[in-house]
């Protein structure tokens, strides 16, 4: 009785893996097939005539602007999935303050173009910040930057890097790869990002029936927030448009197989000793954290002051990690008082 059981549970077990699999290959290939109908659109197409490229070394960059071209650049840089468009209605409003705002979407996301020449794009942390720099040389003059979430660390490096290019810099629920309770990086795959995204076709199969899947975009914005009801049809459409991009899901995989080991980077914005002695002389650093945030945890923030006791933080309540999106008035409101007046 005993292993009739055993054998029945056995074949059960098997069964269920058996479907399983069958439902991951069916998904796999429905979201390949939407995928290969979705991705055929160009930047330009996408874009609808409301940015501009800004060429660097290694591409162009996708660019929107607010505001008066004579006034002081306050230059923003999104996070994870985000875009020069997902910022919403707050370049209007620093814009009305007296900023120049200008919004770069970071390689792979939006709609700046990326050029191989040899080897891969690189998405490393130095690379985003040395294509922030060169867009500050062709901005002219320096700017204050505002880095969130993923945007934060190129931001953050940039101006580490920048010398006096960046006169100001805050820095919105910052991802930096510290460990929950404000850690330091620790780099644990030196040698490679894994099985599944070591392959560039499975990472994109991967990538196009998640990520970049619109039925799942809802889903995945309220993984992020605290305040789950802001995410509505008003704002899914804005999210969704550069997955029209041709060979989008491609280059996500690219920067997700890069992301993966972000912490094994020789970057100097992972290095908290780097970053005191930075402090003690680089310009003034602000640090915003949404008091419900969960993705990076408010320890995190308190670390950071911790390595850099010249900076502030203001914590903005009953927001999660995207607080613009979340509370847009309070947001506003903050990073205007913590920007000062445009000089």
């Amino acid at each position: 009785m005993g292993r009739t059981l055993l054998r029945r549970s056995f074949i059960v077990v098997v069964a269920l893996l058996a479907l399983l699999v069958v439902a991951i290959v069916l998904w796999i290939a429905v979201t390949q097939r939407a995928r290969a109908l979705r991705e055929i659109h160009s930047v330009e197409e996408l874009d609808g005539g409301n940015g501009r490229w800004v060429r660097v070394d290694d591409g162009e960059l996708h660019v929107q602007e607010w505001g008066r071209a004579d006034a002081p650049v306050l230059l923003l840089t999104h996070g994870t999935g985000a875009w020069s468009g997902t910022w919403f209605a707050l370049p209007e409003a620093l814009a009305a303050a007296g900023w120049r705002v200008v919004a770069v979407d970071l390689p792979p996301f939006g709609l700046s173009k990326a050029s191989v020449h040899d080897g891969p794009v690189g998405y490393t942390r130095v690379a985003q910040a040395d294509r922030i720099l060169q867009l500050i040389d062709r901005l002219g003059g320096s700017v204050t930057l505002v880095g969130h979430s993923f945007g934060a660390g190129p931001a953050l490096e940039a101006s580490m890097r920048g010398g006096d290019r960046v006169r100001r810099l805050v820095l919105v629920d910052p991802a930096l790869g510290l460990g929950p309770a404000g850690e330091a990086p620790h780099c644990e795959s030196p040698d490679g990002p894994g099985l599944l995204l070591s392959n560039r076709r499975v990472r994109s199969a991967l990538v196009a029936a998640t990520a970049t899947w619109p039925g799942l975009t809802a889903t995945m914005l309220r993984s992020f927030v605290h305040r789950k009801s802001v995410i509505d049809e008003t704002l899914l459409p804005a999210y969704r448009l550069p997955f029209g991009r041709s060979d989008f899901s491609d280059g996500l995989g690219d920067w997700a197989a890069t992301f993966a080991q972000s912490a094994c980077e020789r970057a100097a914005s992972l290095d908290l000793d780097a970053l005191a002695r930075w402090s003690s002389t680089g310009p003034p650093v602000r640090l915003i954290w949404g008091a419900e945030d969960t993705i990076t945890p408010i320890a995190q923030g308190r670390a950071l002051l911790r390595a850099m006791p010249s900076a502030q933080m203001d914590v903005i309540a009953g927001v999660g990690h995207i607080p613009h999106i979340e509370d847009p008035e309070a947001f506003a409101s903050t990073l205007l008082r913590v920007l000062e007046a445009p000089r």
